[in-house]
């Protein structure tokens, strides 16, 4: 194909691009936007780098809001020095390179955030049915790999295992959804608050309905409390995974028939957890646990090996429970009120052990990973977007209700206010006031549950190095993450952060879509495939 023949492609290209794009139409300057926009599409389209950026693009995997970096990168031979591959941005589009920003929140950067979502769910199945290290596991410089971070035994499939949900306790009567009964009917005597509005709610409401998870009364809601909950929810969990250690050595003790010290139930028992946070409509976190009860070989204490036969689900359901109603701490006062961080009354514990009610790891692993890339926004419906997606460097109030409404706005502003107070500058309150004063990770775990993210960042990158191997083609960066005779030296800086222009954007995120779409016609086109095989082999 000629050059020419390329351009007209990529023209008839631009031009179907401009009209899925959908830009608005408004004036600035005197000058349409939109025509500003499809002159960008035709100017990136139309230069003779075009076919690289696209390459660039395709490998930051569609990302919204990839970081430009300058500079170069040469490979270098360990033993001799000699320079055996170079790169540098001065030759590429723009004169830099696209990265990935790899940001975890799907309303920030969807193709990111999905990447995230799926080593989530490798993350929590691994920990539930096991994972064979790759065939690569043990290479890559800076990634340190034990036998527990590189792999998980089969077996885990026959530990004690438990899917857990701790919510927070009451803050004030909000309302709710309750499958077609009244939200919040009030038959006695007192039918209204103490700031004289109705004390209940006798409507029917949808579980999409705004309304659902903002309070009856918003004054009478207790909004500091329920920022200082949320702020002090990560030791609320930290304490509450050492209460379950504790209450797993009188619960044995009674098993055993002889009395056993929360060291000695130590040498025994190992509890092994991932946990995930989401965001209530009412603005409070709850977790989404998974437990799992392993053994301890005393010769090497990182092994994952099965618990004692005496060690059931049910003894680590009854220490759970008991951890749970016994963690308790004070909270900070600043207005006066003496609280208690705790768990609420609502809670759920399920026996997901091999042959239990609910022992499917892949769905377990789909419905954590699917909360691990959401914000605060997201509770507040599909209307809030990204308003809650980063931090604020300056609060503006009347934007912020219009986005997310007056409960969660309300909120944010507690949470920006308490920040302002010298005796709560310890919890950067205004740092956090994004996530409602939340300050602790969305998604954690025990060293021994499954395998790291690193590792499977680190599977991807060997694998790409062997497709490329396959087809013939010499991977000299690869080789610098093996057996060290290769030495990559690098000198990036920083050159900006998102596209260069809004043309580009809508470019990468037009692009991101027709991929999304070929990947579900090949999909569907392979499961055809097996459905004809299977029904050919069948007859």
């Amino acid at each position: 194909m000629s050059s020419a023949d390329i351009g007209r492609a990529d023209g008839l290209f631009c031009l179907r691009l401009v009209r899925r794009t959908g830009v608005r139409r408004a004036v600035w300057g005197g000058v349409g936007v939109e025509s500003l926009v499809q002159r960008e599409l035709w100017a990136r389209v139309g230069r003779g780098d075009y076919r690289r950026w696209q390459r660039q693009v395709e490998r930051a995997r569609f990302c919204s809001h990839p970081v430009r970096v300058a500079g170069g990168a040469a490979a270098v031979d360990g033993s001799s020095g000699e320079v055996r591959a170079e790169f540098s941005t001065r030759g590429e589009p723009d004169g830099t390179l696209l990265i990935a920003c790899g940001d975890r929140r799907a309303s920030v950067c969807p193709s990111c955030a999905e990447t995230y979502r799926r080593d989530m769910w490798h993350v929590v199945a691994s920990g539930l049915s096991g994972r064979m290290p790759p065939a690569s596991s043990t290479q890559g410089a800076g990634v340190r790999q034990s036998a527990v971070e590189s792999a998980v035994p089969a077996s885990v499939e026959s530990h004690p295992r438990l899917f857990v949900t701790l919510t927070a306790p009451s803050f004030g009567p909000v309302h709710s959804a309750r499958g077609g009964a009244a939200c919040r009917p009030r038959s006695g005597r007192k039918k209204t608050c103490p700031h004289g509005r109705p004390a209940g709610c006798g409507l029917v409401h949808e579980d999409a309905h705004p309304v659902v998870g903002t309070p009856i009364c918003a004054d009478c809601w207790d909004y500091a409390g329920a920022v200082l909950w949320n702020a002090h929810a990560g030791e609320l969990w930290r304490r509450t995974r050492i209460a379950v250690d504790r209450a797993l050595a009188p619960l044995a003790s009674a098993v055993l028939g002889c009395r056993m010290t929360v060291a000695g139930a130590r040498d025994l028992l190992k509890v092994s957890y991932v946990k995930v946070a989401e965001f209530q409509k009412r603005g409070l976190v709850h977790l989404h646990v998974v437990l799992r009860l392993d053994g301890v070989d005393a010769g090497d204490r990182s092994a994952v090996v099965a618990p004692p036969a005496w060690a059931s689900a049910g003894l680590l359901a009854e220490a759970v429970e008991q951890a749970v109603d016994a963690v308790s701490f004070a909270l900070p006062s600043p207005d006066g009120v003496l609280r208690a961080a705790h768990w609420g009354a609502q809670r759920d514990i399920t026996d997901v052990s091999a042959g239990g009610p609910v022992a499917d790891s892949r769905r377990i692993g789909a419905y954590l990973a699917k909360y691990a890339t959401k914000t605060a926004s997201d509770a507040a419906g599909p209307g809030a977007s990204a308003a809650l997606a980063r931090r604020f460097r300056r609060l503006h109030r009347d934007h912020l209700r219009r986005k997310v409404g007056p409960h969660l706005a309300r909120m944010v502003e507690t949470a920006w206010d308490l920040g302002a107070r010298r005796g709560l500058a310890a919890l950067k309150l205004r740092h956090w006031a994004h996530t409602l004063g939340f300050r602790g990770h969305f998604a954690t775990k025990s060293r021994a549950y499954s395998v790291t993210l690193g590792v499977l960042r680190q599977a991807r990158r060997s694998w790409r190095a062997r497709q490329r191997t396959a087809s013939g083609e010499s991977d000299v960066w690869a080789s610098g993450d093996g057996d060290g005779s290769t030495v990559i030296v690098a000198d990036w800086r920083y050159a900006g952060r998102g596209y260069v222009g809004a043309a580009d954007a809508q470019l990468a995120e037009t692009m991101a879509r027709e991929y999304e779409i070929a990947r579900a016609e090949y999909r569907d086109l392979l499961r055809r495939e097996k459905e004809i095989t299977y029904w050919c082999e069948s007859t």
